[in-house]
């Protein structure tokens, strides 16, 4: 194999271990991460509402939190789009922001100040998530490729 055969191959691996959840939408993704952020969470069941037009999105997420209880979190995305297109039609998800302008835990509304720590909380949990994930996808090319 040439090394330029064996660059691509490392280079794909690299992305495809720094994906944790494929498929899942980065507001879902984010809003888990605040609630992680909070305490443990487990057995997620997850409902994202698509408003009437020109409103936040809500993304409702049902869990059982670390003390056995089920309880429930609710993130707020902003309305982004400046027009509707046709990404929007094929991405109803893609006119909303990616960061939550509001999150309710349990009922409990959290401050803008306790929002953005949480917020910066959750991004630092997935970029060392993303960080491992390439470290190990990176280790494991390199022993398949060792092994040639």
């Amino acid at each position: 194999m040439s090394i330029g055969q064996r660059s691509l191959i490392l280079f794909g691996a690299t992305l495809l271990a720094g994906c944790s959840a494929p498929g899942e939408d980065v507001r879902v993704t984010l809003c888990k991460g605040l609630v992680l952020t909070q305490g443990a969470a487990s057995d997620w069941q997850i409902e994202t509402r698509l408003p009437a037009q020109y409103r936040d999105l809500e993304v409702r997420l049902q869990f059982t939190d670390g003390a056995g209880r089920q309880t429930s979190a609710q993130c707020f995305y902003p309305y982004r789009a400046v027009e509707d297109d046709a990404l929007a039609l094929a991405d109803p998800l893609s006119v909303y922001g990616t960061a939550p302008t509001r999150l309710r835990i349990d009922g409990r509304e959290f401050s803008r100040q306790a929002l953005a720590e949480a917020v910066s909380a959750a991004m630092g949990a997935q970029a060392r998530e993303w960080v491992e994930g390439m470290r190990e996808g990176l280790e494991q090319t390199a022993r398949e490729l060792g092994g040639d």
